[in-house]
């Protein structure tokens, strides 16, 4: 990029003049036949034309769907809802209906009848033709959205005569509350709870609810119940349940002062109930528990063979990709590849299925081996490929002697024990190249010169500058790095490079 300033030019232009529609483009956009419009134009029950062009009368779009608006089924399901008249009295709520991953509200207006759609938390991909096929009698499909528009919550909306899928047609929460003649409802994203909704009626008061937390804590609490309190997988767990349940509380809380701030724009007066708000909680810090807690709490739950571990286990992958867990990256390759892969390899023992293979083996078509060295689980393929699980330090007291270069990355210590290389849950490891990865190993080598029990990279920086030049350079796979040549690069002294 040129160091000199750009400059950007702006051309404004005139806007843009409705697009001429003839009798036949109104008929597509009406879903009308050519021969129907004519006759609607011919007997005068046609929207006025808004002029003449080479002796054709042609029409804009605007007023094609006002007047649709007011001529009933099945022309109003063709019409986008922000053209619709405003509602000269209240609507009728109708209730809800049972669609899928979501809850549709359903009101009665003078145009027409509305479906107001929302989503359930975490519901990905909601097809308008799904929704339009449990509610008939839809005739115009509403989504609320996660998000906030000008003067409101975020809107998408569907046609239901046009084999619908979810669009923006430009609608806005104020259109909503002026086609329902009456101020309508909102629940946070994290309070859309089914029952909730569905006991809802207009002039209910604001029901006080907790929210629905981003996993499921059911099992976490049905597991922590079954545990001593002062252990540490019962503070594990009850603390993922916790700061689950405050994340998406606060969520909530957000949602409610963001739809104030957009309110404030409305332009309808009392365009919005608030339908629910979330019960209060205490607050939770995100550092609630010692290192050696979590380690320990997940030792414990993750060495346990029961069903509720294995979903314990499930929910925390969802949360934070096992982030607390004791090994939380894993390794695949074929052991026989390479002479450091078999040795690794040979001294695996069998052992039983425990909620730790739910993250290497959730299939269960693998044979189930454990590392006695780091108690880390690893499963066999019947073709031989072994998937293991990477710990994120190493346990043992033995000094680092070398580093292998190779997929995986290896480490000896001076004991003679060969390990998989500790990897954090987010950061890789890699060599060859000015990256992240060659970085992140950098930083591991660093920290393992000083004390083999430290934790994975959690950073691509922070190695000294001759160490990162060594992960950098180009090695051969298979390349084997002694402690020697380790300790001259981070003092800057010279090593072989080959």
């Amino acid at each position: 990029m040129s160091a000199r300033a750009s400059i950007m030019v702006i051309v404004t232009t005139p806007a843009d003049t409705p697009k001429p529609l003839l009798l036949s483009d109104c008929a597509r956009l009406l879903g009308c036949t050519r021969l129907q419009m004519w006759f609607l134009h011919k007997l005068g029950r046609f929207a006025p034309p808004a002029g003449e062009e080479n002796g054709k009368p042609y029409w804009h779009k605007p007023e094609v769907y006002r007047w649709a608006a007011g001529a009933g089924r099945p022309l109003v399901r063709r019409v986008p809802v922000r053209y619709w008249p405003d509602a000269a009295e209240p609507a009728d709520y109708l209730g809800t209906r049972e669609v899928p991953n979501a809850v549709a509200q359903v009101w009665g207006t003078e145009t027409g009848r509305v479906c107001v759609v929302w989503p359930l938390p975490e519901v990905m991909g909601l097809p308008a033709s799904r929704i339009a096929a449990h509610v008939p009698e839809a005739d115009t499909l509403i989504r609320v959205q996660g998000d906030f528009g000008l003067d409101g919550p975020g809107l998408a909306t569907a046609e239901p005569g046009a084999q619908p899928d979810w669009t923006d047609f430009g609608v806005r929460w104020s259109d909503l509350v002026r086609v329902l003649g009456q101020p309508a409802p909102y629940w946070p994203y994290m309070l859309r709870i089914p029952h909730l909704i569905q006991a809802w009626e207009p002039g209910a008061d604001t029901v006080e609810y907790p929210t629905v937390p981003e996993v499921n804590t059911t099992p976490l609490l049905r597991l922590a119940a079954a545990l001593p309190a002062d252990s540490p997988a019962h503070q594990v767990l009850m603390y993922l349940a916790q700061i689950t349940q405050h994340r998406s509380h606060t969520s909530a809380v957000q949602d409610l002062e963001i739809l104030d701030e957009h309110v404030e724009r409305a332009s309808v007066d009392n365009p919005v109930v608030i339908a629910a708000r979330p019960m209060p909680v205490p607050d939770v810090e995100d550092e609630g528990l010692e290192e050696s807690t979590w380690r320990a709490g997940w030792m414990e739950i993750l060495g346990r063979t029961d069903q509720l571990a294995v979903e314990c286990v499930h929910q925390a992958s969802r949360w934070d990709g096992g982030a607390g867990f004791p090994y939380s990256k894993v390794e695949r390759f074929d052991p026989a590849a390479t002479p450091h892969g078999t040795e690794w390899a040979a001294r695996l023992e069998p052992t039983v299925r425990t909620a730790a293979f739910e993250r290497i083996d959730p299939d269960g078509r693998g044979e189930t081996l454990i590392d006695p060295a780091t108690d880390a689980p690893a499963v066999r393929r019947p073709d031989g490929e072994i998937t293991a699980a990477v710990p994120q330090r190493l346990t043992t007291i033995s000094p680092l002697a070398e580093i292998i270069l190779g997929d995986p990355i290896w480490i000896r210590v001076e004991d003679g024990t060969l390990y998989l290389a500790p990897k954090h849950h987010y950061f890789g490891l890699s060599w060859g190249y000015g990256g992240s990865g060659p970085g992140s190993l950098a930083l591991l080598i660093h920290r393992l010169l000083d004390d083999i029990t430290s934790p994975a990279a959690d950073h691509v920086n922070g190695a000294a500058e001759g160490l990162e030049t060594l992960t950098q350079h180009d090695w051969p796979a298979g390349t084997v790095l002694t402690r020697v040549q380790l300790e001259a690069a981070r003092d800057g002294r010279p090593y072989a490079a080959d």
